[in-house]
């Protein structure tokens, strides 16, 4: 057996809890529920994946998760990550309906992999990393929360607010006004997931304009299969009109571009994994469409290796890579790449994607 073969995997989940309940329009994260897949080489190198579950966003489970991760572990024993593509090509087929084992798994064999080389994830990405600053969220909740979630943030140096919206618009404009004073001269993005209509949002954003806020992006206003929504948002507003739901393949952002429905495409490993998450970041380059790098409930392990595709590749106008700094418990260990301030500064790392579970041995 070759030295980077895969001698031995492990599938197992990984839980934490959160400082407070991640709600958006769709649904709430009381707790990070993720589920973890391991693979080590014969010659003894461990890679690590994690795959980030949403149900109420995209529909997967984790039990579905945890059988289709061990089905797909069963795969990868004696197979050598030395063959990295040719595994990521098999696990597209294998995990086309499970997007986040999709990701954990693409993760794990490129972890493995550049262990193996002796070099960091974003290597294979670029050349010359850059720091990068992500967003913090404001989650959905009370005018008072969001106030004071926002001015604890604002002290600790956090300059970009994304504000999620969609519970109603009166409360939602009530909200974004309080972390507008609780931060005043910070960015502002807006993440609807879907919940207006397209007159709903251009309305809105209109009234926010007369109040004197003017966001610098918007996320998903419509729902995910609203195209023309969307197409009409991106026609009449001067701000970049994200799509988040409605571009889960790459098939999705051909007709997205294509179309002229958007100006600004989120990339999300757990949405495309690695291989078409590579492809979209080039269609939207070339079209010349702009780029959030964004996540779903993830810990550092998968936070950061989005960091390192993100600043490998560069290219990127928004980065949306704040919740491990949402979990209270430290599942993860590795070195400090990511500051309290929500800097990723990527360039120290050695090997892999950094991070490993805070148990393995």
């Amino acid at each position: 057996m070759n030295e980077t073969a895969i001698a031995k995997t492990v599938v197992r989940g990984v839980d934490a809890g959160l400082f407070q309940p991640f709600t958006i329009s769709s649904g709430s994260h009381k707790r990070l529920e993720n589920v973890l897949l391991g693979v080590r080489t014969s010659e003894g190198v461990w890679g690590w994946g994690e795959a980030a579950i949403a149900p109420h966003i995209t529909g997967e489970t984790r039990k579905q998760t945890l059988a289709n991760l061990e089905k797909t572990a069963a795969w990868l024993e004696g197979r050598d990550v030395a063959d990295y593509f040719g595994l990521l090509a098999g696990l597209e087929e294998r995990l086309e309906s499970n997007r986040c084992a999709l990701a954990a798994a693409g993760m794990a064999v490129l972890d493995a992999l550049t262990r193996s080389l002796k070099i960091p994830l974003w290597r294979l990405y670029g050349s010359k990393p850059s720091p990068i600053r992500t967003d913090i969220t404001v989650v959905i909740g009370s005018e008072p929360q969001a106030y004071d979630f926002a001015a604890r943030m604002r002290k600790r140096g956090f300059s970009i607010f994304k504000i999620k919206t969609g519970s109603d618009a009166d409360a939602d404009f009530r909200r974004i006004a309080a972390v507008r004073k609780a931060a005043p001269g910070a960015e502002i993005y807006l993440d609807f997931n879907g919940a207006y209509d397209a007159k709903t949002a251009e309305h809105f954003v209109s009234k926010l304009a007369k109040a004197g806020i003017v966001p610098g992006v918007i996320e998903q206003p419509v729902a995910r299969d609203d195209r023309e929504g969307l197409a009409y948002l991106s026609r009449k507003l001067k701000i970049p009109v994200c799509a988040d739901e409605s571009a889960y393949s790459v098939a999705d952002v051909v007709e997205l571009i294509r179309k002229k429905q958007v100006t600004a495409i989120n990339i999300k490993l757990a949405k495309f994994g690695m291989l078409r998450a590579r492809e979209v970041w080039a269609l939207a380059r070339a079209a010349g469409v702009k780029l959030m790098m964004g996540e779903m409930l993830e810990t550092e392990l998968a936070s950061v290796c989005a960091a390192q595709f993100a600043s490998g590749l560069g290219g990127f106008d928004f980065i949306d890579l704040d919740t491990p700094l949402l979990i209270k418990e430290k599942v993860m260990r590795g070195g400090r790449y990511i500051s309290s301030c929500g800097v990723y500064d990527i360039a120290a790392i050695k090997a892999g994607i950094g991070y490993v579970p805070r148990d393995e041995r």
